[in-house]
């Protein structure tokens, strides 16, 4: 790595993965989720088991949980300490992506890392607080370093340490999320030996990577403890985990995940967010396609470079199994199709072919003027449910005055290109704030309520409460995902209750039991008018945003 390369990647990782982090409060609901969980392993002490609301939350495993605590732990309960976590997945993304373009060949590796940094899906996600941004991370490190031990091995030397490096990132994943790095690698390297076949030694060096003993080894020795002393201190952890978590969750429609009711749009619910959030490299990537399967197809000048092709194929592949897989998955979110990002980035890199920059501009001039123009349009039809509608008009005015300097570039160098639209992005941060922040989190509600409330969080269970109240919340008729949790509860009755109508008996009880403490709910605007007018008026109203309010028990 060059000296440019460093400090670019650096800058990159800095403006556009570390700082963005810092600027706004959390947002629901998983943002307030993934803070609380973290959250409570430090008020209790206990780092094995994870609690949500005080109850058992077996849903993933602990490494990301871990490092939000060991950030709050560092520098104090916030929402940016939390996200903190995000800031180490743009770092292995960015190198994930330059890497890969450079061993494919790219002239200019470090525009992979930009591609992959700034794509409108990719951007928003990496600063959004859940799981997926760090697990998609490791997973494309683990290929990068993947290749880089093959390309050893290949070459006759024994490439340990970047097969050691491949298992400590594939544990991570594991540790992040699940079978579903086994699922996705193992698909991902199969995929990828149907382009290795005619080369026995480079065939070798795969499989001898893929089963190394001292990379299981290591991976073992990082994955079983927690799994196993989880489990041993809460029996069922391993069926509720391994079981309902990942074969219900992906092979049926249990969970309510799907894309859509409608069979086809739901098979093409992944196309229709990469063909959004793919933007403004849709059409580079495209491109990048179209070459990578007349190279795979053995027509491209280097297509019997069995190295190059098997890269080439690795790349390809961690593209098309993951969509391939999520595609037919009964769950869809728009996050689960994050690890395809940096493959297809590098893809595209490595494909440019010199003297082709202007046109490659002038059509990223086209995409940043139809975003600009969606931005524009979401203004005008969004004008009587959206705050800070100037924000948006300003987002969508910059994008399209950006694209139509990209598409007639005088004077646009790669330096101004990215600087400009790493600014552009940031408006973008700015305007989501500005725009549907204030109905997105819980934070100044909380903090416009006395700091010795008892809290209810009625009818649905607003995952920031508990984080930004410091304390854990009763539940009424909005217990969803913590029902396992709630199952175990030697006093379930205390915690939760999933009558509507008990909301009143509920607040009742709770201020007869703590008289000096007062007793406030959180609901949706929406479902508060609901109430009938007597219930109602037994509450006032303290605090208020564009999607809840916080009232107070008379």
């Amino acid at each position: 790595m060059t000296r440019r390369e460093r400090s670019t990647l650096l800058g990159l990782w800095f403006f556009l993965g570390l700082l963005p982090l810092l600027i706004r409060p959390l947002w629901e609901p998983d943002e307030g989720r993934y803070a609380e969980i973290p959250r409570e392993m430090l008020a209790s002490g206990d780092w094995l088991t994870p609690h949500l609301n005080g109850v058992l939350y077996f849903e993933k495993p602990p490494l990301q949980y871990w490092l939000s605590a060991l950030s709050m732990k560092l520098f104090g309960l916030s929402g940016a300490a939390a996200r903190l976590p995000l800031a180490l997945a743009s770092g292995l993304m960015l190198w994930a992506a330059w890497r890969l373009a450079k061993r494919l060949g790219a002239r200019e590796p470090l525009w992979a890392a930009f591609m992959a940094a700034t794509g409108l899906l990719a951007f928003i996600l990496g600063q959004l607080l859940t799981l997926d941004a760090l697990f998609s991370a490791f997973l494309v490190a683990a290929l990068a370093a993947l290749v880089e031990a093959v390309a050893q091995r290949r070459e006759g030397r024994s490439g340990l340490g970047w097969t050691l490096a491949t298992f400590t990132l594939l544990a991570g994943a594991m540790l992040t999320k699940g079978l579903a790095e086994v699922i996705l690698t193992g698909g991902i390297l199969l995929g990828s030996l149907l382009f290795a076949g005619k080369d026995p030694d480079l065939r070798r060096a795969v499989l001898r990577t893929a089963f190394d003993p001292l990379g299981w080894l290591l991976y073992l020795v990082l994955v079983v403890p927690w799994f196993w002393a989880v489990n041993r201190a809460n029996p069922g952890h391993a069926q509720f985990f391994f079981i309902h978590e990942h074969f219900t969750r992906f092979l049926t429609h249990e969970h309510a995940r799907q894309g859509s009711n409608n069979w086809l749009l739901d098979k093409l619910y992944f196309v229709g967010f990469l063909a959004v959030g793919l933007l403004p490299w849709l059409s580079a990537t495209l491109v990048g396609l179209k070459r990578t399967w007349t190279f795979l197809r053995g027509k491209g000048p280097q297509a019997q470079d069995h190295l190059a092709r098997w890269t080439v194929g690795l790349a390809a592949m961690g593209f098309l199994w993951p969509l391939v897989f999520f595609t037919f998955s009964g769950s869809k979110l728009p996050p689960y199709i994050l690890p395809v990002i940096v493959p297809l980035a590098a893809l595209a890199c490595a494909f440019e072919r010199q003297g082709e920059e202007p046109a490659a501009l002038g059509r990223m001039g086209k995409e940043l003027m139809a975003l600009g123009g969606l931005f524009l349009l979401a203004s005008v039809f969004f004008r009587d449910h959206l705050t800070g509608l100037p924000w948006l008009t300003l987002l969508g005015a910059a994008f399209v005055g950006l694209g139509v300097w990209a598409h007639r570039p005088r004077g646009l160098s790669g330096p101004r290109l990215m600087a400009s639209y790493g600014a552009a992005l940031w408006l973008l941060l700015v305007a989501a704030q500005v725009t549907a922040g204030p109905g997105k989190g819980v934070a100044d509600l909380v903090r416009q309520s006395p700091a010795d409330a008892q809290w209810i969080s009625y009818d649905v269970y607003f995952q920031g409460l508990p984080f930004y109240a410091r304390t854990r919340v009763v539940v009424v008729a909005g217990t969803g995902e913590l029902a396992f949790g709630r199952d175990r509860l030697a006093d379930p009755g205390r915690w939760f209750n999933e009558d509507p109508a008990a909301l009143g008996a509920v607040a009742d009880r709770m201020k007869a039991e703590q008289p000096d403490r007062p007793v406030l709910v959180m609901a949706k605007v929406s479902i508060w008018k609901t109430l009938g007018a007597a219930e109602q008026d037994r509450w006032q109203v303290v605090a208020r945003n564009t999607g809840a309010l916080v009232a107070r028990r008379r």
